[in-house]
């Protein structure tokens, strides 16, 4: 692994791996216990990462972007019992101290030294361990927790087994051949469920990992010249980030020779965005995943060569070997192919539940009524889709995303489908906003959109843009308003900050 000028071989990475699980298991870190990882992204955090499961706890990676009280909170609610921090991050830091007192606080990154009580050098922890004996995990044991936005405006933490992680690893490094040869590029946050596959899919594999720090993913062209650099064979990222590399022409294919996959999940990838990938990368395989956090991945599609592709989208593809879809109705029944309904999912990689929430977690995994004699679960995912002919699912959005505009239903993403269609629309997203009027609340949309070349748009174009739009979708669909913006804000993941754009909308932005 390598990052930020430092490296590490597997037989290093093993050693100092071994000290963190000997000074956690010094301060009484137990099996099951739950260990916060503060740190921005670095070779360090990796190996917070393996030290932390070596040690028979799991891991709660904190986003260091995010705001101290967040931190707080995570840390309070998981209840946990120590954090792995960088010295560069003391708000944070004193909030989850003040929020967890007893928690102690090991400092493994960073040049500054933190300072207080309970706060020890990762030296001075291993100074007074004792012999550390190996705690092997059993297949249900937690490993991970990775809290996500929560409807009530509160994160919530999804609990994931090692079981989950190593059947998604499994799945992973055997579908796309990882081995000894192979550089992953680990773009993705570790508080986000891509970076598994970067961490663990490339161990399984015996795989060299790259870790891209927080200022270089801020940036395509410094992206692009890491991968050059450290000579990926494979990525994985959201589609903004590189649909963000074409767009700057930082993808140069003879600067990659290495490169040979590309796999992308997390938002759909425009169809006209993937073809502009192919070109600027030909011969490279491209792969769309799928699966929310509480699944990890769970279908796949490798993209065929698009140019005469006539789909407005592409599949989110076809079940993962370990995995089986099943599409319902609103009563949780199995509907016939090509009837929309709601997707389930079983299978190994599938979360234990959510932290402290066990109504939530009774909400979202139902009892599995395909095998009932197994006693296991399915997740509803909340996505409605559509199996194909061929098997493979077609996504037609999320339940919690259809809203009624005058009457009729609407779809957010067949919107904004129909925006990356028009013509001089580089990036376009569409938010609900809710009005009176003569005492009845209604809604009606806002369309924020990105021109492609850059400059602001005037009323001709705007024009263009609704005449475009009412040729592709009913014209209760089309936006009330729409707001040319300079870009899109996105979250810490690289995915669009929907809430964000609701701010905008508040009464007085408006």
């Amino acid at each position: 692994m390598a990052g930020a000028g430092r490296g590490l071989s597997y037989r290093e990475l093993d050693r100092e791996t071994a000290r963190v699980a000997a000074a956690l298991a010094g301060l009484g870190v137990q099996r099951g216990d739950r260990v916060g990882l503060l740190l921005p992204k670095s070779v360090a955090s990796l190996v917070g990462i393996w030290g932390v499961l070596r040690s028979g706890a799991a891991y709660v990676p904190i986003d260091p972007q995010s705001p101290p009280a967040r931190a707080a909170y995570m840390a309070q609610n998981c209840g946990m019992r120590a954090v792995l921090a960088s010295g560069e991050l003391p708000e944070a830091v004193a909030a989850i101290r003040e929020a967890v007192p007893e928690a102690a606080v090991i400092q493994i990154d960073g040049d500054e030294r933190l300072e207080g009580e309970g706060i020890l050098s990762l030296e001075e922890a291993t100074r007074s361990a004792p012999g550390f004996a190996r705690r092997p995990a059993t297949p249900r044991d937690l490993a991970y927790v990775l809290y996500t936005s929560g409807s009530t405006g509160t994160p919530k933490g999804v609990m994931l087994s090692h079981l989950a992680a190593l059947s998604f690893a499994e799945w992973a490094a055997e579908r796309f051949a990882v081995g000894p040869e192979d550089v992953l590029g680990n773009h993705a946050p570790f508080h986000f469920d891509i970076s598994t596959f970067d961490v663990f899919a490339a161990a399984y594999g015996g795989a060299c990992v790259a870790v891209l720090d927080d200022e270089t993913v801020r940036f395509p062209i410094a992206c692009a010249q890491r991968m050059a650099e450290e000579r990926l064979t494979l990525w994985y990222s959201v589609p903004g980030v590189l649909r963000r590399m074409v767009r700057a022409g930082a993808l140069d294919p003879e600067g990659l020779p290495a490169l040979r996959t590309l796999l992308f999940a997390g938002e759909a990838y425009p169809v006209s965005d993937l073809r502009g990938l192919q070109a600027a990368l030909p011969g490279r395989s491209l792969v769309n995943l799928y699966g929310p956090t509480e699944t990890n991945v769970c279908t796949y599609w490798p993209v065929p060569d698009l140019s005469d592709w006539t789909e407005p989208s592409i599949p989110i593809g076809f079940d993962c070997e370990g995995c089986q879809g099943v599409v319902v109705d609103d009563n949780l029944r199995p509907v016939p192919d090509g009837a929309e309904g709601e997707l389930l999912v079983r299978g190994g990689t599938l979360m234990s539940g959510y932290w402290g929430d066990p109504e939530r977690t009774e909400a979202s995994l139902v009892p599995d009524f395909l095998y009932p004699h197994l006693g296991d679960r399915l997740y509803r995912t909340g996505d409605l889709v559509i199996r194909r002919a061929d098997g493979s699912y077609a996504f037609h959005g999320r339940r919690d995303h259809q809203i009624k505009v005058r009457g009729y239903r609407v779809e957010l993403a067949e919107v904004e489908a129909a925006l990356a269609l028009v013509e001089g629309v580089a990036e376009g997203a569409v938010v609900p906003f809710e009005f009176e009027r003569e005492g009845v609340r209604e809604t009606d949309l806002v369309a924020f959109v990105v021109a492609s070349t850059g400059a602001a748009p005037d009323a001709k174009a705007e024009r263009a843009l609704r005449h475009s739009l009412a040729a592709r979708i009913p014209k209760y669909m089309i936006p009330a308003e729409i707001r040319w913006v300079r870009s899109l804000p996105m979250t810490s993941t690289g995915k669009l900050d929907r809430g964000a754009l609701r701010a905008r909308l508040e009464p007085e932005s408006r």
